[in-house]
């Protein structure tokens, strides 16, 4: 069981160059399949399965039985004593128990195996995997190389790099501009590839089926914003925007249409200044503004300048049904911080879709039973303002949470990346 570092977050970064249109002529409005629309409806379900923090006591108790087993396999055996499929095992054993430099040692021997490595792709995967958990930076951005240039490109692959991207692109952000200009080409010619063929089936039992156009082209619009995150020259910018609409077919499916041209709006962000927080579009009536509503902040005197004067603000967006997203808000810090030497500030956004609940509920052992109309209770007294639900389609939200980061210098430009 691989689990991601950190959360993939649809977001907004700081910007400094103008933004390069993705756009192209615009069709008459396509309709997702039933079963794209099946897994557009699933998916806010599917979110909170995800999360293990949603998980019940008793999934949590047995998720902790399974992990101290695996710890104490992993301890039991010697990277050094197996061969071939089994390192790849033993690597699987020791990720859920969560023995890091085990896994390391697993992955790395049957790298430089001289034996066929049917499994290097996997191997790779949990090797990158572990090295972030242990924020081995320069080893994780050695062997994302390495990876890109030993395996194919397909969606393990993909899975693997956008971990490693995720975790770099603002810390490290050279050396994530350096692995997606490394994955760019191959990434096109998957693209192109994909584009051109029929249809497959995996090719084997349990095997991923490969990415989507759609999935491939979120991918590569990545390597454009990082290079406006870099400051890039324009030029180049538009080389690998152009680039990747050279390589999508001439007539997209609305499975992947739809998908596309959300991408194509968020990109759309970069370098534009800041919607007005201060009057979002009311829900039934555009032309009558609406307030932006604070929840208790005994320490914030008012509402606070959004976006803060000469310092970074981050505004983490959310509905009121990700209990998920509920709980990484009430962790938000009330005062300032500070982002690589920079102040910065983070607030939460909290969509409200239904109406709010006067006072929330509670079980018979006291604990509360969670809601999204107690979203509002539940996020009394932390730094977070109220805001339309009109907002997530505003910023083309298709996952949550979604951080959007401002730039002090040039108006507040926002712009969107993936986390």
């Amino acid at each position: 069981m691989r689990v991601p570092v950190v959360p993939k977050l649809p977001l907004l970064a700081i910007l400094l160059l103008p933004a390069i249109s993705l756009s192209q002529t615009p069709a008459a409005e396509p309709q997702l399949s039933p079963n794209a629309a099946y897994e557009e409806a699933i998916h806010p379900l599917e979110l909170t399965r995800h999360s293990i923090s949603n998980w019940s006591d008793t999934e949590i108790a047995a998720l902790k039985v399974s992990i101290s087993h695996a710890q104490a396999d992993c301890a039991a055996r010697d990277p050094r004593t197996f061969f071939g499929s089994d390192l790849i095992d033993l690597a699987k054993l020791c990720a859920l128990g969560q023995s890091y430099p085990a896994v390391i040692s697993a992955a790395t021997l049957y790298i430089a195996s001289d034996a066929p490595k049917p499994q290097l792709t996997q191997a790779y995967a949990n090797l990158i995997d572990a090295q972030l958990h242990l924020k081995q930076e320069r080893d994780a951005l050695a062997s994302s190389l390495a990876m890109l240039a030993a395996v194919p490109y397909d969606t393990v692959t993909a899975e693997t790099i956008d971990e490693a991207i995720h975790f770099m692109q603002f810390v490290y952000t050279p050396d994530a501009l350096s692995v997606a200009l490394a994955r760019e080409p191959l990434l096109l010619a998957t693209l192109t590839a994909t584009a051109t063929a029929t249809p497959s089936t995996p090719g084997y039992p349990g095997a991923e089926p490969p990415q989507s156009i759609h999935e491939l082209f979120a991918d590569g619009v990545v390597l454009a914003a990082l290079q406006q995150l870099a400051k890039s020259s324009p030029e180049s910018i538009t080389a690998t925007l152009n680039a990747l609409n050279a390589a999508l077919p001439a007539t997209l499916s609305p499975d992947d249409a739809i998908p596309v041209a959300v991408t194509r709006r968020r990109y759309a962000l970069l370098g534009k200044p800041l919607p007005n927080l201060r009057h979002p579009i009311h829900p039934t009536n555009p032309r009558e503004p609406v307030a932006l509503t604070s929840l208790d902040l005994p320490g914030l005197p008012g509402l606070p300048n959004l976006p803060a004067h000469n310092a970074i603000t981050a505004l983490l967006l959310f509905p009121d049904w990700c209990p998920q997203c509920i709980r990484m808000a009430t962790k938000i810090p009330e005062t300032v911080f500070t982002v690589a030497g920079h102040e910065a500030y983070l607030y939460g956004l909290l969509a409200q879709t239904v109406p709010p609940n006067p006072a929330t509920t509670a079980k018979g052992n006291g604990t509360t039973v969670f809601t999204p109309a107690d979203a509002a209770n539940l996020l009394h007294n932390t730094p977070t303002l109220i805001v339309d639900p009109s907002f997530l389609d505003q910023f083309a939200v298709d996952d949550v949470p979604y951080l959007i980061l401002t730039d002090p210098k040039r108006d507040h430009p926002c712009a969107p990346v993936s986390l």
